[in-house]
């Protein structure tokens, strides 16, 4: 049985969601720099992509009803891309086109250039094709890509880098995102050094601060390192309140167990108001979440995130219950994850009590694919994360799953890429 302070997994995002709202400005930027962004308003198309029918091959532009008249047509032009074809024509004629030139009035299939034949007489060129005609073979049709009119992107859309290119292809030299959210982060404990520093003998190297800050900057997040902080609670206030002052959000890593040395939660309960604490997940039980009594600029109370201090118990709990908030916070429109039903390529157990997230791979064989729960499972094991690309979702309630028996999967997002 779960302890009864525990707040369920579910009720956990459910506070989250409804409790955060957006609350960053707007900024025009270069199309450049967009990629990772989050749109601030709706992009409307304000015309066809492609503008006007254009060639898919390069080859030779005719109008499919001559096919049924005529055996040769006569070349009589070239169609290039930026240059298209303007010259009077008659029945059974034919244009030279290459691959983007637009097909010229009046014409409405290409036959790719490996299936004519060209003969030649000083008077004239004939063309022969040696293959089937299809009517509009081979023709991108205006608007196929892109109607105009239609809103490409609605607010709080986050662009991909693909869609960077869609947005070049409207002519949008210009985007209105929202500004980035600004995020502290810290770890706390005397047993944490550096990495590039060398390590006493009973330390250990912060490995959390840089995995948490390269999640939230493949997000695009700002991230405003403050570094390690001692386990001393003056240390810790002082860094607070330089965090506060610079940040949206503050992401701490560690002190929010139940040790002595553990002062994050009584700071936070000076400086603002803890909301919840500890969560019925594995990994990821002592995750705390709260209000700084210091408000952002439009009157919004600034937000904490208190994860644990083991690595995978970090990594879970970020991905898994901070993150979406943050999304949310930062204008993007946050969609439910949608997990796979597979089988499992080798039996499972757990305790009940706890939803649990376990990591694993995938494997494929003649069979089919399964999905694969690593060995190592430990909430200080980060090397398993290196090797899978989703977590097995465990319920609560169940403790026994067998070979092949069907299983929520979640895979790995862009945030763990």
């Amino acid at each position: 049985m779960v302890a009864a302070s525990f707040l369920p997994f579910d009720e956990a995002v459910s506070a989250l969601k409804n409790d955060n709202v957006p609350f960053v400005t707007s900024e025009t930027i270069p199309l450049h720099q967009a990629a990772q962004r989050i749109v601030a308003a709706d992009i409307i198309a304000p015309f066809d992509v492609p503008s006007y029918d254009n060639s898919s091959m390069d080859g030779y532009a005719i109008r499919f009803e001559d096919v049924t008249h005529c055996q040769h047509f006569e070349l009589i032009g070239n169609a290039f891309a930026g240059h298209p074809f303007n010259g009077q024509w008659q029945r059974g004629s034919c244009i030279r086109i290459m691959t983007g030139a637009p097909v010229p009035d009046g014409f409405d299939t290409v036959i790719m250039q490996e299936q004519a034949s060209e003969e030649k007489t000083e008077q004239r060129s004939t063309i022969s094709f040696t293959s089937e005609i299809k009517p509009f073979q081979n023709v991108r049709k205006q608007g196929e890509d892109i109607q105009s009119g239609t809103a490409l992107f609605t607010q709080g859309a986050r662009l991909k880098a693909t869609d960077i290119g869609l947005l070049a292809s409207i002519g949008i030299g210009r985007v209105r995102v929202f500004e980035p959210l600004k995020v502290a982060i810290l770890s706390t404990g005397d047993e944490l050094c550096d990495p590039g520093n060398i390590k006493g003998p009973h330390q250990i190297y912060d490995t959390n601060r840089f995995t948490i800050r390269a999640m939230l900057e493949n997000l695009a997040f700002e991230v405003i390192d403050f570094g390690i902080v001692p386990d001393c609670p003056d240390l810790l206030t002082q860094t607070f309140s330089n965090a506060l002052a610079n940040a949206d959000v503050i992401i701490s890593s560690g002190g929010v167990s139940v040790g002595e040395a553990d002062h994050t939660k009584t700071i936070l309960n000076e400086l603002g108001n803890m909301q919840f604490w500890k969560v019925a997940i594995k990994p990821g039980k002592p995750f705390a979440y709260g209000h700084f009594h210091s408000c952002t600029s439009d009157g919004h109370p600034k937000r904490f995130f208190g994860l644990p201090g083991n690595p995978v118990s970090s990594v879970v709990t970020l991905h898994q219950l901070a993150l979406p908030a943050l999304r949310k916070l930062a204008g993007e429109q946050v969609e439910a994850p949608q997990l796979q039903y597979l089988p499992l390529a080798s039996a499972i157990s757990k305790k009940p009590g706890r939803l649990e997230f376990v990591r694993a791979s995938i494997e494929t064989s003649s069979s089919g694919t399964q999905v694969k729960p690593l060995q190592g499972q430990g909430s200080g094991i980060l090397s398993t994360f290196s090797s899978s690309c989703g977590y097995i979702v465990l319920e609560a309630d169940g403790s026994n799953w067998q070979e092949n028996d069907l299983v929520p999967y979640l895979p790995f997002d862009q945030a763990l890429s």
